[in-house]
């Protein structure tokens, strides 16, 4: 299943991605990720209005709060979601630095990005979508990237227009999520859609939606031909997905099944990041940490499940 592992000239070390989740991802937490498999990971998702009028290089995310990266993080994707070009396209410069690609988020489907006209309700005005990535284009030297999603009331949106749009203006790859945005996070998704923008493009395209499992993620280039592989909830409920499906898209390996001592290396590994990168309290900020991670592996059980409808505003970037 060998298949490109680069998006412009930035190569990933696998071909599975960490999804951009806003408010939940630390910076320790994506490290231990990368540390156990995820080729890209992202800061997300950043709002750009708040970026623009802020101290250059900045990371201001939708929910207020300021991000970090670290050089230790690269190859790192920073996310941001905004309306106005010229404005998307004065953030993406003010953190190109920290960035090997700027993401432009066009899926985030909660009422709280939706009412400003983010996020995917442009996926109605595909015009503006090619006048957004066509601006940072114009403004960064990094690669730029998009994530759609199929659909905003149901499968409404025309993915490979969308898709070509989105190439026209420069993209460097797109991700597809394969749910509609008022299907929100859980639930079946309709690979289908990833195969329509992979035939209508040259491009990379990015594969996001139901990978529970490293056998989901294999399962999902077969049927779509996707280059690469974007987990979100099933990076939570088992920290080795990764690792497990790396080896299987790569045929050079077998899937480790030890689940209980992989979450125990994942949260060793998690520690060792807390430490490194928190400069107070750092076991203060672990036990926090590790509170907030398995209440989330427990939520995300739930969410994948169907069993819980989705209302944590921390994922909005996904």
């Amino acid at each position: 299943m060998e298949q490109t592992r680069q998006i412009r000239d930035v190569r990933l070390a696998a071909r599975t991605i960490l999804a951009p989740t806003c408010g939940v991802l630390s910076l320790p937490l994506r490290l231990a990720f990368r540390r156990f498999g995820a080729g890209l990971s992202y800061v997300a998702v950043l709002d750009a209005k708040a970026v623009a009028s802020t101290e250059q290089g900045r990371l201001i995310n939708i929910l207020g709060r300021e991000e970090t990266t670290c050089e230790e993080e690269q190859p790192v994707a920073i996310q941001l979601i905004g309306f106005d070009p010229q404005t998307v396209a004065e953030a993406a410069r003010r953190v190109e630095p920290s960035a090997n690609i700027i993401d432009l988020n066009f899926s985030g489907p909660l009422t709280c990005v939706a009412g400003r006209e983010m996020g995917a309700p442009l996926l109605g005005h595909p015009k503006r979508i090619g006048d957004i990535i066509h601006a940072v284009v114009e403004r960064v030297s990094v690669p730029v990237t998009a994530k759609i999603r199929i659909g905003i009331q149901g499968r409404d949106v025309d993915v490979a227009r969308v898709a070509r749009i989105c190439q026209d203006a420069g993209a460097s790859a797109i991700t597809v999520h394969a749910r509609s945005s008022d299907e929100g996070y859980s639930g079946d998704a309709h690979w289908k859609f990833i195969k329509i923008a992979k035939a209508a493009i040259t491009i990379p395209v990015i594969g996001n939606g139901a990978v529970h499992r490293p056998e989901d993620a294999v399962a999902m280039v077969r049927e779509t031909g996707c280059d690469f592989v974007m987990i979100c909830s099933g990076a939570f409920v088992n920290p080795l997905i990764f690792r497990q499906a790396n080896a299987l898209l790569e045929a050079d390996g077998k899937k480790d099944d030890s689940r209980l001592a992989g979450l125990g290396s994942f949260m060793r590994e998690y520690y060792l990041q807390v430490r490194k990168h928190e400069s107070k309290n750092r076991r203060k900020a672990f036990k926090k940490s590790f509170r907030q991670f398995l209440a989330l592996r427990a939520y995300m059980k739930k969410l994948s499940a169907g069993k819980v409808e989705f209302s944590a505003p921390s994922l909005v970037g996904s």
